[in-house]
């Protein structure tokens, strides 16, 4: 064996301790908070909640928890700190709630109208009636700047600066979950009890296709914008998957753990792709790969859960129930996965420059 061999593992060896206490310190995980997160939020069952993740602002409306209720309410919560800064009152019922993601407005649901949060100074509005009791909404913050709700047998389009109605369409017996695509300006509206989701053209609200689904009852629905998918939940343990480029059904993936169980509300976060769906009865939430439709965790509250959000930029994932809100993190797993690999590449690139730097060092003359 040559000397400058020999030395080349000794330096090795040298290098040995450091090189693995710096591959165990890249490897380590960085403190993460203690999930679940619960936010109190009085003696009140909370009900609809959405989460204006660039301003840090999550919205929740819900009524007293004494039966019958003797109010209603809308909370603004602090998503970093994970607390109620303000609960303003409500005039009407409280329902679904739809969020302009530009302005920071919340349009809230009542029985037969929808009242205006302005996100800019925090105050509540005037109220717009619809006329019918609704049971969903969603907001065109692209196309034709409506606000659009179902109710009964008809979806409608509210204009926002005039105040009104401003078109409405028949869907068969019964308008439920709403969607909205932005990359089409398409509007896909759910109908109940049967197995059919409505294509409107957000515009005028013209028709624009039918899609037929394998499961009854289409029930809510969110839109995956990276893959092009609608999730429609249903009466079922399945939500059904659709294509907003083609308007058509695509697959059927069943997530509820048990027959007994039906798919209820649903949400994207669209910065991981991970579909979040609760199912009822019960206090189950289940987290879903978007990708392969693939159940990949579960998360529980003590009561049925009421409404469901999930904050795009953080991942955390926002659950209503009786006097609460829970929060999870809906990145678990996919952070730690990111950390050890980095260590470990970091580790490995360490390792290959000592490597190289111990046996090119050069001889000393007369050796």
């Amino acid at each position: 064996m040559s000397r400058a061999s020999g030395e080349g593992r000794r330096g090795l060896r040298k290098l040995a301790g450091p090189l693995l206490l710096l591959g165990l310190l890249l490897a380590q995980p960085a403190a993460a908070a203690a999930y679940p997160i619960v936010i109190p939020y009085g003696r009140s069952w909370p009900i609809s909640i959405v989460v204006d993740s660039s301003r840090g602002l999550a919205y929740v409306d819900g009524m007293s928890g004494i039966n019958p209720p003797t109010g209603y309410t809308f909370g603004v919560i602090n998503v970093t700190g994970h607390e109620v800064m303000k609960v303003l009152p409500l005039d009407e019922v409280p329902g679904v709630l739809a969020l302009d993601e530009s302005s920071g407005n919340v349009y809230v649901a009542g029985n037969d109208s929808i009242q205006v949060f302005y996100g800019g100074n925090q105050s509540m509005g005037e109220r717009i009636v619809v006329g019918h009791p609704i049971r969903s909404m969603a907001y065109d913050g692209s196309v034709s700047k409506d606000i659009f709700v179902s109710a009964g047998n008809q979806v409608y389009a509210v204009d926002i600066a005039l105040g009104r109605v401003v078109a409405n369409a028949t869907v068969g017996n019964g308008a439920n979950g709403l969607a909205l695509d932005p990359a089409s300006g398409k509007l896909f509206v759910a109908e109940y009890p049967d197995s059919k989701v409505f294509v409107f053209d957000s515009q005028g609200l013209a028709p624009a296709g039918v899609i037929n689904l394998p499961n009854c009852c289409a029930a809510q629905m969110a839109v995956d914008s990276r893959t092009h998918t609608i999730v429609a939940t249903t009466g079922t343990g399945f939500v059904d998957l659709i294509n907003t480029q083609t308007d058509s059904f695509e697959n059927s993936v069943k997530v509820a753990p048990s027959s007994a169980n039906s798919t209820d509300l649903v949400t994207v976060d669209n910065g991981t792709g991970r579909v979040f769906v609760s199912s009822s009865p019960g206090g189950s939430i289940l987290e879903i790969d978007g990708s392969n439709g693939a159940v990949v965790g579960e998360f529980r509250v003590s009561s049925q859960v009421a409404g469901l959000a999930v904050d795009s930029k953080t991942h955390e994932v926002f659950a209503t129930n009786y006097h609460q809100v829970t929060v999870f993190d809906g990145g678990r797993g996919r952070v730690l996965f990111i950390i050890l690999a980095l260590g470990a590449a970091a580790v490995v690139a360490v390792v290959v420059v000592a490597i190289v730097l111990v046996l090119r060092k050069p001889r000393r003359q007369g050796q």
